[in-house]
């Protein structure tokens, strides 16, 4: 189970409104309860008038009442409602019919043109709209609203897919089996061949919503069957409305029975329907489509677009052998960018245990006779190989920084993957110390782990190492939040461009001011010496005694500053162990 998107205190959740209920549950603003409105804002409601239900009689009988005795209709719009697609006084009058209706109106929205419905739990939400965005065009998700107010319940996300209708969304959508693997359903909503009936449902409430569907649900299956012999299998958003339609229906076939026998009938087993009711329920307008399950008759498999391929997506990864998650990771993540494996491709996997990712470049492209190779760099063991270790993987028991001169001494690397558990800068770095040992035109895909003190912390360091590998010769990356990364996990794929240039856009050389080439291996100890040297200085200056900071600063052959604050005196002891720490870097020698 994933947890919404987090956001930051910056961050507008209602940026995109079409899309706004799928961020984390928000309270509504403190006045809309506690200072109600009427619709134009000008007035205050009466909220004793509001406490006697639709039309408040009884309620207030002041006849001097200064606040407004409006109906439901004039009155403010439910936050709520109008956000998530669901209100808190609805959700308690599904427990208890007596529990108190909501105080203001639930407007149902124009409506508006689509074709598919994917039902997906609300942490993965943010990625299948982003992903369909990508496959189908940006304004093809037109709507989405939840199912409840649970923290971690399910959403339904409507996708216009154009001139192809049902079919050609679903088919375009059909391409990514890690989208596919997420959704728990996609219902048919628009038009298209095989769909034989078409309409939509409205009511103010939840309950004038029910009483239309227990209305209209009949005839409209009647209209989908043509009249004869059928069985129908029904499926409904949210859950709650499988109970309406299914008494709808039963009470209907009864009526019908008793009448002339006959006619169409219910099923539970997909296997034996001959046709689907799909109905949709969004912000009070419920979407009613009857499709065909025989592709014979229209030529369009719907059965397998819209139920079967999310089976066996599902099945497929399930039996795929993975040895853990991050074997789906990385073949996500290089279908995304379009990476193919190339036989003859030496590839470095940093932070490789269990050995997921090594697993996968086995399986898929590499190949030993060739001279395809694979250096896992973990000091961790590797994980059990269905057929043991293959020849082609030389495992390095050492930490990442410490095998860069191991792998270059073999040739230049065409792959390297990083999926160590270590925070965004810590990942950048260590990919940096491999840039001597890469191979121009070579691709890099590394994770962005959320090893961070909180969510800010791992935003920023993810965007400040995708600047630092841009100037450390990488092209501009694609970072991608994949179906296989947890909530806060991110994984980005690069080309390797060949080296830094300077303000001519020539290509630097590797060499110091001495002209002696660098040594990354040490270049790297040298700025790790540096940043432990500040660190400890940092730490301790930060609380240490003023008497005390004096003492260092005259030991170091300094006067402290006359009459100065503690503050004071202690940025003059950080003055001068900042310069000791430059001072000791080999980088900063002339």
């Amino acid at each position: 189970m994933t947890k919404p998107r987090a956001m930051l205190a910056g961050d507008d959740p209602d940026a995109d409104p079409t899309i706004s209920c799928l961020a984390a549950i928000r309270a509504p603003p403190r006045e809309a309860e506690t200072a109600p409105r009427t619709a134009d804002g000008e007035r205050l409601l009466c909220k004793k008038f509001c406490r006697g239900g639709a039309d408040g009689a009884a309620a207030c009988a002041r006849p001097d009442c200064p606040d407004a005795h409006v109906p439901i209709a004039e009155r403010q719009v439910c936050w709520t409602f109008e956000r998530y697609g669901v209100c808190k006084f609805e959700e308690a009058r599904e427990r208890d019919p007596a529990a108190p209706q909501c105080w203001f109106p639930h407007p149902t929205p124009p409506p508006a043109t689509h074709h598919l419905a994917l039902q997906v739990e609300v942490g993965m939400s943010d990625r299948v709209v982003s992903r369909c965005r990508e496959l189908l065009g940006d304004d093809v998700v037109v709507g989405a609203a939840r199912a409840d107010l649970s923290r971690n319940g399910d959403v339904v996300i409507l996708v216009d897919g154009g001139a192809g209708g049902v079919a050609g969304a679903a088919t375009a959508l059909g391409a990514d089996k890690h989208l596919l693997s997420k959704l728990k359903r996609i219902y048919a909503t628009g038009g298209g061949p095989g769909l034989v009936a078409d309409a939509s449902v409205c009511g103010d409430s939840a309950d004038a919503l029910d009483d239309a569907l227990r209305a209209t649900l009949a005839s409209l299956v009647d209209a989908g069957v043509s009249g004869g012999d059928a069985k129908v299998r029904a499926r409904c958003f949210p859950p709650r409305t499988q109970k309406v339609i299914l008494d709808a229906l039963h009470s209907a076939l009864d009526s019908r029975t008793n009448a002339r026998g006959g006619g169409w009938e219910t099923c539970a087993r997909m296997d034996d329907a001959t046709h689907v009711l799909d109905v949709v329920a969004v912000k009070g307008r419920a979407h009613v489509t009857v499709w065909r399950t025989d592709p014979r008759l229209h030529g369009v498999d719907l059965i397998q677009l819209l139920i079967r391929s999310c089976e066996d997506a599902r099945k497929e990864r399930d039996g795929s052998g993975a040895m853990c998650r991050a074997f789906h990771k990385i073949e996500e993540a290089t279908r995304r960018a379009g990476v193919t494996v190339d036989p003859a491709w030496r590839c470095v996997d940093v932070g490789a245990a269990p050995g997921g990712w090594t697993q996968w470049l086995c399986d898929n492209g590499l190949d030993e006779k060739k001279g395809g190779r694979v250096y896992a760099v973990d000091p961790a063991e590797l994980g059990d190989f269905k057929r043991g270790l293959p020849n082609n993987v030389t495992h390095l028991k050492m930490r990442g920084e410490d095998a860069v001169g191991v792998v270059q001494r073999d040739g230049p690397i065409d792959l390297l993957v990083c999926d160590a558990n270590v925070s965004p800068e810590a990942a950048a770095g260590i990919v940096a110390g491999f840039i001597p040992a890469l191979r121009t035109g070579s691709t890099l895909v590394l994770t962005f782990k959320g090893a961070t003190k909180g969510f800010a912390e791992w935003r920023r360091q993810m965007e400040d190492a995708v600047v630092m590998l841009t100037r450390k010769g990488f092209e501009p990356p694609s970072v991608y939040h994949l179906f296989s990364n947890c909530s806060r996990e991110k994984t980005l794929v690069a080309k390797f461009a060949g080296g830094l240039s300077d303000s001519s856009g020539k290509k630097k050389d590797n060499l110091t001011k001495k002209g002696d080439p660098i040594d990354p291996q040490k270049a790297m100890k040298d700025a790790d010496r540096a940043r432990l040297l500040l660190a400890r200085s940092l730490a301790v200056f930060a609380t240490m005694p003023g008497e005390f900071a004096e003492a260092h600063i005259k030991a170091r052959g300094f006067n402290p500053p006359p009459n100065g604050s503690v503050r004071l005196v202690r940025g003059r002891l950080l003055k001068i162990l900042s310069d000791e720490v430059l001072s000791e870097s080999s980088w900063h020698q002339a």
